[in-house]
């Protein structure tokens, strides 16, 4: 899977939209919340606090504390205290403003301190300060960063709970992706027991009848293969037996295009098995170069480029050039008169070695492109004389390449014509 369709499933996907959504939610709660502290509890807790905090203070100095009291209860309560009087001066805190300072600014000359002076009954001022607004401020931020925090831990708490909910569709996702790979194998495991866990039961059966049909098919054609031989087999002692005739040469050619085609479907189902297959390490490009001189005198002809010295692969030697043969002998069958040479490469990449085969035919129509590795599946709906073939080499490529461990896909070019691309992998590269 490439990096671009990585991306474009990740911005599809029900988890990176669900992911979405709860972080949106979280940032809209944390602004509405912010906005509530800051607009409304924070303004109106602090001028509730500053009220109280006067009338507490003028119910102090009323009480007339000296030195010694207000020290216990700067400690206790954190008011700094200071007295001026006919009985003289004292202060809890250096760093208070004196009487006169204080009448002669009326405002606060300190952020976060309310100063409040009271008239004592023996003719004396007390001033008092007290940092209502720090310790409010104090206490709502931690508040709200508690609320935050806990907003923050709800979200990722339901988003993961939400996601473990929803593995069995992430699970159904894979699954129905290596189904389309055509992987037949796939078994989803059943982890719940609610509507998705429905869903996933259906999936495993639906995929085991699916195998079950190809199967039921496969052993048609097969068991119809092996039955059609003996008939075949009397039918060319009985041609031989004839006398010559010109619809003698007719029938030959046509048992002899039965028996072909009886012995490739028995050599597709023969490739099924661990044994269909002699793999052996070798350089698979004189076997490119060799298959390319068969075609080089067929119109348009064959042009072999890109081609490295020694490639190494674990290989058939006998199937890989069916496959190239096959391949080729398609690319000129759908040729056109004014076609270009038929592009033949071998290169690279850490897939492993692909062999390229590029024609500048009539291409495959984009909705039977999906079909073209089916067995008996033609482009050309009439299946006439002239295009020849039963369907069956395409599919013959596909099960000999996939027997390797490699893949092969078909494009339609830019232009005109379509490309098929062969992977296998390396065994190692001698530059």
């Amino acid at each position: 899977m490439t990096k671009t369709s990585q991306k474009r499933r990740l911005r599809l996907s029900i988890f990176s939209k669900l992911l979405a959504i709860m972080l949106g939610t979280l940032v809209i709660l944390l602004v509405i919340v912010t906005v509530i502290f800051a607009l409304l509890i924070f303004p109106t807790s602090v001028s509730t606090s500053e009220y109280a905090a006067q009338q507490y203070t003028q119910l102090l100095a009323s009480t007339q504390p000296d030195l010694e009291v207000a020290n216990k209860i700067h400690k206790d309560l954190g008011i700094d205290i200071r007295y001026e009087g006919a009985a003289g001066s004292w202060t809890t805190s250096g760093t208070l403003p004196t009487v006169e300072q204080v009448r002669n600014r009326h405002a606060h000359l300190s952020f976060g301190h309310q100063y409040h002076l009271v008239s004592a009954a023996n003719g004396g001022t007390y001033l008092l300060a007290w940092d209502v607004r720090d310790k409010m401020r104090a206490a709502h931020q931690k508040l709200l960063w508690m609320l935050l925090l806990m907003i923050v831990g709800v979200v990722l708490t339901a988003y993961w709970f939400q996601k473990r909910l929803l593995r069995p569709v992430q699970a159904l996702g894979d699954g129905v992706a290596r189904m389309s790979a055509g992987q037949l194998d796939v078994v989803l495991p059943e982890v719940t027991y609610d509507e998705l866990g429905t869903l996933t039961t259906a999936f495993n059966q639906m995929v085991s009848r699916v195998k079950e049909m190809i199967h039921a098919r496969d052993q048609l054609l097969l068991d119809v293969s092996h039955e059609l031989r003996s008939p075949l087999t009397r039918m060319k002692v009985a041609l031989a037996l004839l006398p010559e005739h010109d619809n003698k040469a007719n029938l030959e050619a046509d048992v002899k295009e039965m028996e072909t085609m009886i012995s490739e479907l028995l050599e597709l189902e023969r490739l099924r098995t661990p044994h269909g297959l002699r793999k052996q390490e070798q350089d698979v490009v004189p076997i490119v170069r060799e298959i390319a001189q068969l075609f080089e005198n067929r119109a348009p002809g064959v042009h072999l480029i890109a081609c490295p010295e020694m490639v190494f692969a674990n290989v058939d030697e006998e199937k890989l050039r069916t496959v190239l043969r096959n391949l080729l002998d398609n690319a000129f069958k759908y040729s056109l008169p004014d076609s270009q040479p038929v592009i033949l490469s071998v290169s690279e990449n850490p897939d492993g070695v692909v062999i390229r085969v590029q024609d500048d035919g009539q291409g495959v129509p984009e909705a039977q492109m999906a079909n073209i590795f089916e067995p008996f599946f033609r482009i050309d709906p009439s299946r006439s004389k002239k295009t020849g073939g039963y369907g069956l080499g395409l599919s013959m490529c596909k099960r000999i390449i996939e027997a390797h461990g490699g893949t092969i896909q078909a494009t339609n070019n830019a232009i005109r014509g379509a490309s098929f691309a062969v992977t296998i992998p390396a065994a190692r590269c001698i530059p």
